[in-house]
Formats: structure tokens, C-alpha cells, sequence
């Protein structure tokens, strides 16, 4: 049975490069339900796939198959299939332009990333004495449920939670007050304690190490969290605003549209602004920074540029992705620059 995963849980995959061949076919699942061109076109990479590894591509076109009967509620799959292991995977797509295959020694990330790149990011909702979280993946926002996440500082807190010792006095009348810290200061520090604390526990929590995570809220409890953290990876993009009273899509509507924003900045604009003085286009110098884990951004084009000026490079771009994917690296496929190199990367500021 299939196997639904995500394009860096692909990029982790232990898949060497060896002489077992791996498929990575995307289908454009919308016009498979009603156009007969596409349909043909579909059966027709299948027979390739079955002329290219015979028999061990069987049970590959079976669960193909069971897939597209499936009707699932997405635009499109990418469906990566490993003939040593004979596991299927596949990842839905918020849009796939054409169904096409590759068959090789790894899967075909740049074909990945040329189809609609889909970044999947867990978001924290930040609010002075309140917590959420969600997930937004495939360009849609679900409540994320996290066993013992401390959704309120009193969750986190407990008896902890600082109180204000007030003395009060009376004279002519008037009552007086006087404290030993005022109550905004200790709303203050119980709320750094709170952030520290869910800090603490998102670094902890198994199913969250390999987030990227995008912060909600008023500008000051953004910037707090941010001067408290120093484990999570947390994205350049922010909202905000408060989201407590947004609906999921309102969410997934605010984020989307703040992550297309970023996209373009981060590809154009850095490519041609931003990090013109500051980009590496050497293949190698490229590899060393990545073994480095010294890349900010990473920028390339796209599959049909690549094979068309660099065909021979093809191979190396695809392990360099795929390590960049692995380690969370920014990718952007940069489509309005055709005279841009065919991948340059910006580093981390020194």
C-alpha cells in the first residue's frame, strides 16, 4: 500500500545510489478525472516504466493505479517508487502543469521542486498567556494536537505564576496601594517564563525536531519569542497579527499569501538585489558550504532550463537539493531569471 509522506521525509529517505532504480512520477490528478489525452498519456508512461524495469515495475503500476481510482481530494501526486525495497510513496501536490516520469539511481528532487513546491510548516500561535499550534501543509491549516502542549500559561505555569504582593493602607478615606513589583511587570516575566517554557518543549517534542516554524501574533510577543529562542528554526515569515479569533482557512488565507511574498523576495529580488554581491555559483564551493551547513538560501532553475543548458549537471544538482532538503536549506526555484546561473546560493550572514 502506498505510502502518503512529504518532500523532505523523501529528501531523508536512506535511498542509495545504486544500481536499483527509482521512479518519481507526477500526475495531474484533476485533468485525470476527466480529460482522455491526459489519461493516454498517463498509460503510455506506464508502459515506458514497465519497459524500463519490466516485471519489478508491477507492483508500482498496481498501487498507481489504486491511487487514481482513489479519487483523492488533491490537484495532484508525486509518486516515488524504490524497486530494491518495492516501497511506494507518494505526496499530494497543490498543482501538478503536466504528468511526467523519471526514471534514474535517485529520486528527481528538481522535478519535485519544479512542480509547485509544497513547504509544509508547523505554526505557533503566540498570545501573552495563551498557546496553539497548526499545521499547515499542502496550503492548508489543521489544528495540530501535541500530547501535554501547554496551550495557556497556567498549563505552563501552574503555581508558579508570579503574583503581585500588594500592601494597602487606608488614610482620609482613600485607599492606597503599593507593591513590591508593579502587576504589568509581572505579567511581563511570567510571560518570558511561558515562552521559555514552550520553547523548552517544542525543541523536546519528537514529532516537532525537524520543524520549521512560522510565528502568529502581535509584533512584541513575535519579537520575545524570537530574543528567547535558540534551538527551534524558526522561517522568515511572520504574521503579524492576532489569529486568535481567525477561522483555519483565514489561517492558511494570511500565511499563504505571506509565503508567496517571501518566495518572490527570496528569488528574484535576492538574486538580482539582495544577494547579488553575496551569491556562490561554483558547484563545489556550493557542496563545501552545504557540508557546512553554511547556506541561507539556495536558488536554482528550473528542470526544463537545467536539462536544456546543463544536462550533464543534472545529477549533481539533484544531491545537492536533496541535501539542502535534508537540512532544511530555503530553496527557491527561480523561473523569471533565464539568464541567472543555473544554481547559486546566498550564505549566512557572518
Amino acid at each position: 500500500m502506498a505510502i502518503k509522506t512529504t518532500i523532505s521525509e523523501l529528501a531523508a529517505l536512506p535511498i542509495l545510489e545504486t544500481a536499483a532504480q527509482v521512479i518519481t512520477l507526477n500526475l495531474n490528478l484533476s485533468k485525470l478525472a476527466y480529460d482522455e489525452a491526459e489519461q493516454l498519456r498517463v498509460k503510455n508512461l506506464l508502459k515506458e516504466i514497465r519497459r524500463k524495469l519490466g516485471t519489478e515495475a508491477d507492483s508500482f503500476v498496481t498501487e498507481v493505479n489504486d491511487l487514481v481510482r482513489q479519487q483523492l481530494p488533491y490537484a495532484g501526486i508525486t509518486v516515488v517508487f524504490e524497486s530494491s525495497a518495492a516501497a511506494v510513496y507518494y505526496v499530494d501536490r497543490t498543482s501538478i502543469e503536466e504528468s511526467t516520469v523519471h526514471v534514474g539511481e535517485t529520486i528527481d528532487f528538481l522535478m519535485l521542486l519544479s512542480e509547485a513546491p509544497n513547504s509544509d510548516y508547523t505554526l505557533i500561535e503566540l498570545n501573552r498567556d495563551s498557546s496553539q499550534l497548526f499545521r499547515l501543509q499542502n496550503k492548508k491549516v489543521q489544528v495540530l494536537k501535541i500530547p501535554d502542549y501547554p496551550t495557556s500559561l497556567q498549563d505552563a505555569l501552574g503555581s508558579e505564576l508570579s503574583k503581585s504582593e500588594l500592601n494597602f493602607h487606608a488614610r482620609g478615606g482613600e485607599a492606597f496601594y503599593h507593591g513590591h513589583s508593579e502587576i504589568s511587570q509581572e505579567k511581563q516575566i511570567d510571560q518570558e517564563r511561558y515562552y521559555r517554557y514552550l520553547i523548552e518543549f517544542l525543541g523536546k517534542a519528537s514529532s516537532l525536531s525537524k520543524s520549521t516554524f512560522i510565528l502568529m501574533g502581535l509584533p512584541q510577543n513575535i519579537n520575545l519569542f524570537e530574543k528567547l529562542n535558540e534551538n527551534l528554526t524558526i522561517a522568515a515569515v511572520r504574521v503579524e497579527q492576532s489569529v486568535q479569533k481567525l477561522s483555519t482557512a483565514e489561517i492558511a488565507e494570511r500565511v499563504n499569501d505571506r509565503i508567496d511574498n517571501d518566495n518572490k523576495k527570496t528569488s528574484v529580488a535576492a538574486v538580482t538585489k539582495d544577494f547579488k554581491d553575496n551569491l556562490y555559483t561554483d558547484l563545489g564551493n556550493i557542496q563545501n558550504m552545504l557540508n557546512a551547513h553554511d547556506i541561507r538560501y539556495l536558488f536554482v532553475a528550473p528542470e526544463a532550463e537545467i536539462a536544456k543548458k546543463g544536462p550533464e549537471l543534472y545529477p549533481q544538482i539533484n544531491r545537492l537539493l536533496k541535501q539542502a532538503l535534508i537540512q532544511q536549506t530555503a530553496i527557491s526555484v527561480v523561473t523569471q531569471q533565464p539568464q541567472m546561473p543555473l544554481v547559486s546560493a546566498a550564505a549566512y550572514a557572518k
